[in-house]
């Protein structure tokens, strides 16, 4: 199975450090729309705005309104810290909720079950996973484990911490008990992916893999110097990542879109395969 994972989009009408999200963004969809439009799922890990504005929900419903991405390609969104849970609710209406009225949900896909968490504690940037929502996604794990098969976890916020001060201080609050959760059921969650820290990243936790891709406006530059108030931002490479999802295998790449025309492609004649 082929997943698109975007993340941070941040769309504003303003730029945000001298970047359009807008245009950044349109730029992102174009390339999945030309290069990966046999993915099987497309989904958007959160901070869809930046700031929560019913305005600029509804420039990012017009702007994929107009996308050839549908049915199964049309990007699964999910909130960030940045967002408002019901002004995003009240534009996209179909939007789907646990008994609880968190905007979690989950989905059959040829890879396996799909778990969308929302990790959003509002007005915090850092994140929450209640005891609620945790009774929700041991009852969805549950289930997938009885039935034999591989649920493939998708949150904003970072659910282990990265080495970075300021996006450790804004992670998952209660991360070791959702980290006890994830680690019981190893045998089952065959991946987790996230967005929030707006850089490449990829590692483990309670042995399970994970990975996050940057954001695609405002890229930031990890800094292990123990700083808090200190980000590193620039002139960097936004982007998203294409994962392969198979049985017995998990392939990300780093696809660098703003990239993509300084490419130059050398096509060998004779190859001899050995």
């Amino acid at each position: 199975m082929k997943l698109v994972h975007i993340s941070d989009i941040h769309i504003n009408p303003e730029p945000i450090l001298g970047l359009d999200p807008i245009a950044n963004f349109k730029k992102c969809l174009a390339y999945v729309e030309a290069h990966d439009q046999d993915a099987d799922r497309v989904v958007i890990t959160g901070d869809l705005t930046h700031y929560g504005l019913e305005e600029s929900y509804r420039e990012l419903a017009g702007i994929l309104a107009g996308s050839p991405l549908k049915d199964k390609l049309a990007p699964r969104l999910m909130i960030g810290n940045h967002d408002n849970r019901e002004t995003f609710a009240s534009v996209f209406s179909g939007t789907r909720r646990d008994d609880a009225g968190f905007i979690q949900w989950t989905e059959e896909t040829p890879a396996g079950l799909f778990v969308y968490m929302d990790t959003v504690d509002a007005g915090r940037h850092g994140g929450l996973y209640c005891e609620k929502r945790m009774a929700w996604l041991k009852h969805v794990l549950d289930g997938a484990r009885e039935e034999g098969r591989r649920a493939y976890l998708f949150m904003h916020h970072n659910p282990v911490r990265v080495n970075v001060a300021n996006a450790d201080i804004i992670g998952i609050f209660n991360e070791r008990e959702l980290q006890a959760l994830l680690k019981a059921y190893n045998d089952t969650i065959a991946h987790l992916f996230f967005g929030h820290c707006h850089y490449t990243l990829s590692g483990a936790v309670g042995g399970i893999p994970y990975s996050a891709p940057r954001s695609t406006n405002h890229t930031c530059w990890p800094d292990f110097t123990g700083q808090i108030n200190r980000m590193g931002y620039g002139d960097l490479a936004p982007n998203y990542n294409v994962c392969f999802l198979r049985e017995d295998s998990t392939v990300i790449h780093s696809i660098d879109f703003l990239d993509a025309g300084k490419v130059q492609w050398k096509i060998e004649e004779d190859v001899e395969m050995v």
